[in-house]
């Protein structure tokens, strides 16, 4: 089989060019299939707007329920006609085109929970996806009905997935464990990727060392440690006035954030050294990355951590220097160390301001391992995912 011969419904409710991580995502992911042989046709959210792209793109409604008819108990039934008319729009695409193969690119999970339904109803293979986990994940709550209710979803999902794509191995293993060996064997592990295509060529001529960190602070993920090893710095006289401190996306809108943001900065007396950036769209935020010469990712302290995010993989495609402030072990920190960088925990103060300090007097330098970053090229990501396209299919 031929990779154009691969007729797949990609199910992706969020596509360019809304701004979200999924769409961002699949924004870099959809042109490599075209370039590589395969022209999916694509059903989405119709909040998405107008994506860009020379592909057949179907658009469907988000589920959405008003407090007063969630009150009557009517969620329910009212969820179950919505998926029924999902179904019917997803049958007739794969009757136009001849679908020989879904893949559902979550989240959210709505995209997984109708493509195990077209597996179930219409036998055609299903690749379901996990950006994240459901039911095992740490960041999410859920009352004893919901979280009944979403294993049960999960675990209709997994039962008719052919395969099962995660982010990192840590995640497919808290997510398989508690299902059938036969289930687990489908699980397979294809990471985020990066374009070189997407990055320009630039770079930091500001005669200061710079460090940046893209994105937002929240809960167990904060700038504490960090801000700590910086004020550090700044009691070393040879490197006064030699370094910055980026926040790409610190000066954003939400209630009170950029203020406490700011009065944590002024507690640590770092006023003069960080500069604080409104949010930006993803290529400027790529731009920033290569006018850096280091980059910090910051996970959420919380042991057992399944995540890498599609950033830090961002990040590495960029070239630049990385540290990452994460648990001990973890995937981010496990992605560092094999590349060639470095991770200190949150109980690391003095470890990491060291390490700065080497950095940026130039005592250390990063010695990549170009091998284990190609693994992560958009190009090698994508034929990995089309092998499994054609394993499915019964085509290796």
């Amino acid at each position: 089989m031929e990779n154009k011969d691969l007729k797949v419904l990609c199910l992706s409710f969020w596509t360019p060019p809304i701004v979200r991580p999924q769409s961002i995502l699949i924004g870099k992911m959809i042109p490599e299939w075209v370039r590589q042989g395969i022209n999916p046709v694509i059903l989405t959210y119709d909040i998405c707007g107008d994506w860009q792209i020379d592909l057949p793109i179907y658009k469907i409604p988000q589920f959405k329920i008003n407090k007063y008819l969630n009150k009557l108990k009517l969620a329910t039934i009212l969820e179950y006609f919505y998926y029924r008319k999902l179904l019917r729009t997803a049958k007739k695409i794969i009757e136009e085109y001849q679908i020989n193969l879904i893949f559902s690119f979550s989240n959210p999970q709505a995209s997984n929970i109708l493509g195990a339904m077209i597996n179930k109803k219409l036998g055609i293979k299903f690749i379901s996806h996990f950006s994240d986990p459901w039911f095992d994940n740490p960041f999410k709550s859920f009352s004893w009905l919901g979280a009944k209710k979403v294993l049960a979803q999960e675990k209709y999902i997994i039962k008719h997935s052919a395969r099962v794509i995660f982010i990192t191995e840590t995640m497919k293993e808290q997510v398989m464990r508690k299902y059938p060996q036969k289930w687990q064997d489908s699980a397979r592990v294809i990471s985020h990727c990066y374009d070189l295509k997407d990055y320009p060529d630039i770079e930091n001529k500001s005669g200061k060392y710079i460090i940046s960190y893209v994105g937002a602070f929240y809960g167990k993920r904060n700038p504490k440690i960090l801000f700590q090893a910086l004020r550090k710095l700044l009691d070393v006289d040879r490197l006064k006035d030699k370094f910055k401190f980026r926040i790409i996306g610190g000066a954003v809108d939400y209630i009170a954030y950029k203020e406490n943001l700011q009065e944590l900065i002024k507690d640590h007396g770092l006023e003069h050294v960080i500069e604080l950036i409104s949010q930006v769209d993803y290529k400027k935020s790529l731009e920033y990355m290569k006018t850096s010469d280091c980059l910090v990712v910051i996970d959420a302290d919380y042991q057992n951590s399944p995540f890498l995010t599609s950033k830090v993989v961002d990040y590495a495609g960029s070239g630049r220097a990385i540290i990452g402030i994460t648990p001990e072990n973890s995937p981010t920190a496990e992605f560092l160390k094999k590349l060639g960088y470095w991770s200190f925990s949150y109980n690391q103060i003095d470890e990491l301001a060291d390490h700065l300090n080497k950095l940026i007097l130039g005592e250390i330098k990063p010695q990549i391992d170009k091998d284990f970053l190609g693994q992560f090229n958009i190009t090698n990501t994508t034929a990995k995912l089309i092998n499994q396209f054609k394993e499915v299919l019964g085509e290796i």
